[in-house]
């Protein structure tokens, strides 16, 4: 587990928002009958559209300059015609590019959930790490992207594709996902929101969200963060960009969570950055709970 935080590494990138002390419930209630289609088994819906989408998101960002009308094909056999017609404009743009610099390009999906669902659409929150070689060198760079996936004709294709959110978003509206993502919401937010005026409040908001090892570990090591926290005067926003659920199989479920962070101390320029987490949550009699908080690193 890595402990709240830019405060004990450098913080993130947005701008500032309310502490998680605000008129937020502790937590959620664990709401909601869990039904065979949503337990995460292979066959389940998230489980299709994660495998789906990666393998989708990967072909799509991938090219390489001596292979590039093959790569551009082979990426088009996961969207719908006409995302495929769109796709296939923007890559004849790049493609003089790609060849005067020599580009290759590799994308890896590290990890991926559904973050809004119906019978014919939905969409899916993807951790993407690129590997980029040029003639002027390479780079590795890690960051998000949405895929939007239409039902057609017995199989989900792409049917939009952004490094960002989409105007149009999928809502959840199955009750047991929608329950989970907004607890993990609960979480991500208290997590990354601690004030030096406020720290140990901001503390007890976590643990009060937090179960199992995960609450031993961050019960723990609370009194050290207090203590940089008050010292340096320092205080971390953080802003949920968007939560996903990639499993949910009887009363666990794993979440991701991208978010924006600022982190403010006295003296110097705010620290932002971006923040992707993966969070292990578990259901209680009363509520779903974190029992493991993750940053999933940049490359």
């Amino acid at each position: 587990m890595l402990l709240t935080v830019g405060l004990l590494a450098p913080a993130g990138c947005g701008p500032a928002v309310d502490s998680a002390l605000g008129e937020r419930p502790t937590s959620y209630p664990a709401a909601g009958q869990l039904r065979s289609d949503l337990t995460g088994g292979s066959g389940s819906l998230e489980a299709q559209l994660v495998s789906r989408s990666a393998a989708a998101v990967e072909r799509a960002l991938s090219y390489d300059h001596t292979t590039y009308a093959a790569d551009t094909a082979a990426a088009q056999a996961f969207m719908t015609p006409a995302f495929a017609a769109r796709w296939a404009d923007v890559a004849a743009r790049l493609r003089p590019h790609s060849t005067e610099s020599h580009a290759r390009v590799r994308a890896r999906v590290v990890a991926a959930g559904v973050s809004g669902a119906t019978s014919a659409r939905a969409q899916v929150l993807l951790f993407v790490d690129r590997n980029l070689r040029t003639t002027e060198g390479s780079e590795a760079v890690g960051g998000y992207a949405v895929a939007t996936l239409s039902h057609r004709r017995g199989s989900w294709l792409l049917s939009g594709l952004g490094l960002g959110l989409p105007r149009q978003q999928v809502p959840e509206r199955r009750p047991v996902p929608a329950t989970v993502l907004a607890a993990a919401t609960a979480v991500a937010d208290a997590y990354q929101d601690i004030d030096s005026t406020h720290a140990r409040a901001d503390v007890a908001r976590v643990l009060s969200l937090a179960s199992g090892g995960f609450r031993r570990d961050y019960q723990r090591a609370a009194g050290e963060l207090v203590q940089r926290v008050v010292a340096a005067r320092a205080s971390q926003d953080g802003r949920v960009i968007a939560t996903a659920l990639s499993s949910l199989r009887g009363g666990r479920a794993r979440v991701l969570a991208v978010m924006e962070t600022t982190l403010r101390v006295p003296g110097r320029e705010p620290a932002r950055r971006l923040v992707r987490l993966e969070l292990a949550m578990v259901r209680t009699p009363t509520a779903w709970l974190a029992r493991d908080v993750r940053v999933v690193p940049q490359p």
